[in-house]
């Protein structure tokens, strides 16, 4: 079962880089407000970091080491929604939506901070558990 999901990973892989490369070329078109954000100073930085994570995954998985992987895709995945936001910042819905006007009320994310630090007390342990059950073993 491992080897099926290297497999489809490896393809998943595959498919990803061009459907990527298609996406932002037709975004100039499509949404040219997200295009000149791909195309600050700072995306070439961004888009080689995204490139470099994507490179890691291949190889990693190509050479079976799974560990390297997973952060590989970690590395991949945190990238590209960081661009993604840094290339809509401050807008989250153009041009309605911003970060400045879309705010809960400050008792709202007090009340959210306080579930979020139970549920993590309730949550970590458990996905601790879980994942080294899983490990991998030599």
């Amino acid at each position: 079962m491992q080897n099926d999901f290297r497999l489809r990973a490896l393809w998943a892989e595959a498919a990803l880089i061009p459907l990527a490369a298609i996406v932002f070329f037709t975004s100039r078109q499509g949404a040219s407000a997200m295009y000149a954000g791909l195309t600050n100073w700072w995306a070439p930085l961004l888009l080689a970091w995204t490139g470099l994570c994507a490179a890691m995954a291949i190889a990693s998985l190509w050479f079976r080491r799974f560990r390297w992987a997973r952060v590989a895709a970690v590395g991949q995945v945190a990238f590209i929604l960081g661009g993604w936001g840094l290339a809509q910042f401050p807008n989250f819905v153009t041009p309605d939506i911003t970060v400045f006007n879309s705010a809960a009320p400050e008792a709202t994310l007090r009340l959210l901070l306080i579930a979020l630090g139970i549920g993590s007390i309730i949550l970590f342990p458990r996905l601790f558990t879980c994942f080294g059950s899983s490990r991998e073993r030599p």
